[in-house]
């Protein structure tokens, strides 16, 4: 039991870097959705012309994104606070405790990296439509 704190201590910086990865992601869509924002206002676009339901589209799927990005982000944040409670319990060697928050931030985290895999393959399928639009011309 004198290694308990390798668990929680390999685990440690992983999620702050994934949390900075997160963050840059949203940083990413909310640069992207004042961009389309502007754009739509500049056009002064309502919901019946043609050219709107391009952006409706867009708009959807980085509401999902967005959506998706907040989620990861709380999970992150919770198995990181999960992870410090762990090294807590390991370090007053209440041992029953420390297994119960170590197994939860690992499957906080383990749920954040899924989400961020759908959330990126959601990023991709809407990069791959302006790479068709684009063959298109």
């Amino acid at each position: 039991m004198d290694n308990i704190f390798l668990l929680p201590a390999a685990l440690f910086p992983a999620i702050p870097l994934m949390m900075i990865n997160f963050g840059n992601r949203y940083i990413t869509l909310a640069t992207l959705i004042r961009k389309i924002h502007d754009e739509l206002m500049a056009k002064k676009l309502t919901k019946k012309d043609k050219e709107s339901n391009i952006y409706l589209k867009q708009i959807e799927v980085l509401r999902k994104r967005l959506t998706l990005n907040r989620i990861i982000s709380t999970l992150s944040a919770s198995a990181f606070l999960c992870n410090l409670i762990a090294i807590y319990f390991a370090y007053a060697r209440n041992y029953g405790e420390f297994g119960v928050m170590f197994i939860l931030s690992c499957v906080l985290f383990g749920i954040a990296i899924i989400l961020y895999i759908v959330e990126l393959q959601m990023a991709t399928a809407a990069l791959d439509t302006h790479l068709q639009d684009l063959e298109d011309l």
